[in-house]
């Protein structure tokens, strides 16, 4: 990988790792479909602005239906993650979600052509093994996982969440990368949007007074990670972006999670991140 596509890929991976960072910190003030909201529609004018004084790019017909597919995706891969959080265990259902680089990395090869080289496919089983060891608690056992309907849930959302990302390819080969970005907020905005008004929880909305200035950082954070990995998208297989932002991601988690919160790092924990990060530079290889 070339210096530049290897920048924007780490630049998108920092910038994840601060808005999961600040997105911590927020829910304290704002319930997470709320926050889905809010930092959606707040996205919308940032990239609005980068179309309207960026380069003009056309916008093929072929792009819509990507990138339409994307948003509805996206949309439904945050209510079955809110829901599967809330029916089981963080413990049995997040580790899941360290199953996107694989899925993502079939789709890639399927829907794309994309086909990683052999030192790559062994950095994204490492990255893999590696961040399901993070996550998953001690106690956890494979019966745990089947058996929770919550489990089963998340395992679709990562599924959900690794298709999004061909889509984004394909649709950023047909329109411009902050065009796509304008489309993909303004879609999670309104699907949001949805929700909030079916269940009449606009009361909720409140918690922004209190939570300003995390929810300010976590716009820029999340704005400048969508941005940065739509660029990427154009230079870089799909495949290795989601691996190497979950690989990086996971060891800055540990990194941030004992500097900000306090967080205990147990030897498991700096297996798991070790295991990570040999991961990562068998793909940067």
């Amino acid at each position: 990988m070339s210096l530049l596509p290897l920048l924007l890929v780490v630049a998108a991976s920092v910038a994840s790792s601060g808005f999961d960072l600040f997105r911590k910190v927020l829910v304290r003030h704002l319930a997470p479909v709320p926050m889905v909201f809010l930092l959606a529609t707040a996205s919308v004018p940032l990239f609005g602005a980068a179309v309207l004084f960026g380069e003009p790019a056309p916008v093929q017909t072929a792009y819509w239906l990507p990138a339409l597919g994307s948003v509805a995706l996206n949309v439904v891969a945050n209510l079955t993650f809110l829901e599967a959080v809330r029916i089981s265990p963080l413990s049995v259902t997040v580790p899941l979600l360290s199953l996107t680089p694989v899925f993502t990395a079939l789709l890639g090869f399927a829907l794309l052509g994309e086909r990683p080289a052999p030192l790559d496919l062994v950095g994204i089983l490492l990255v893999v093994v590696g961040a399901f060891w993070l996550n998953v608690e001690p106690q956890s056992s494979a019966r745990a996982f089947v058996s929770q309907p919550g489990a089963w849930l998340m395992a679709g959302t990562a599924l959900l969440l690794s298709l999004t990302i061909p889509l984004d390819k394909l649709a950023v080969g047909r329109a411009s990368p902050p065009f796509h970005g304008l489309v993909l907020t303004a879609g999670i905005a309104l699907g949001a949007l949805a929700v909030l008004t079916v269940q009449k929880r606009w009361g909720e909305l409140a918690g922004l007074r209190r939570g300003w200035l995390p929810f300010v950082l976590a716009l820029a954070s999340s704005t400048l990670a969508l941005g940065f990995q739509l660029v990427a998208l154009k230079v870089v297989l799909v495949s290795l972006i989601e691996t190497l932002k979950r690989g990086i991601g996971n060891l800055l988690a540990v990194i941030l999670g004992r500097a900000v919160f306090g967080e205990t790092v147990t030897p498991g924990k700096l297996a798991a991140a070790l295991l990570m990060a040999a991961g990562v530079a068998l793909i940067l290889l």
